[in-house]
């Protein structure tokens, strides 16, 4: 009886030590990683916000946007506006549509036309910071490539 007990923990050794050294193990280890790294990032800071990861842009109109368009996707200039208002009481169509620009040109959104209409979202490049930041390794170009087809990588 006590060579059948070994023999099994024998194998069940063996069956741990093959799942510890296997690709599915370290992809759980990174998405763990990440996930604490995201936790270490709240309780240090209270919340995670893109300004962490951009520093450059000091505008607080420029930062807000940006969480906007974090939070919600792609909108217009007037969705934006409206949710500017929401949190501040007041905006400008005029004032986001130029702070727009302003993020475009730094890298960091990027609108296109879809039904007549100009919508805004967080730039490839932006996006791929931020998952940097949070410890998530996504292929951002091979997904926007394959025009957002699932991709098998994350």
């Amino acid at each position: 009886m006590d060579e059948d007990i070994g023999n099994r923990l024998e194998k069940l050794e063996k069956l741990i030590a093959k799942y510890m050294d296997s690709e599915y193990f370290r992809y759980i280890r990174r998405i763990l990683s990440s996930y604490l790294k995201l936790i270490d990032l709240y309780v240090e800071h209270g919340r995670i916000s893109p300004a962490m990861i951009f520093p450059e842009v000091k505008d607080p109109i420029e930062r807000e946007i940006l969480e906007i368009l974090f939070h919600y996707g792609k909108m217009n200039v007037s969705e934006i506006t409206n949710e500017m208002r929401k949190s501040r009481g007041k905006a400008s169509r005029n004032t986001v549509r130029k702070k727009i620009e302003e993020l475009e040109e730094k890298g960091l959104v990027e609108c296109e036309y879809q039904n007549g209409k100009r919508v805004c979202m967080v730039s490839s490049y932006a996006l791929k910071r931020w998952l940097n930041l949070i410890g998530i390794d996504i292929r951002i170009e091979k997904h926007v490539e394959e025009g957002g087809e699932k991709n098998e990588q994350g």
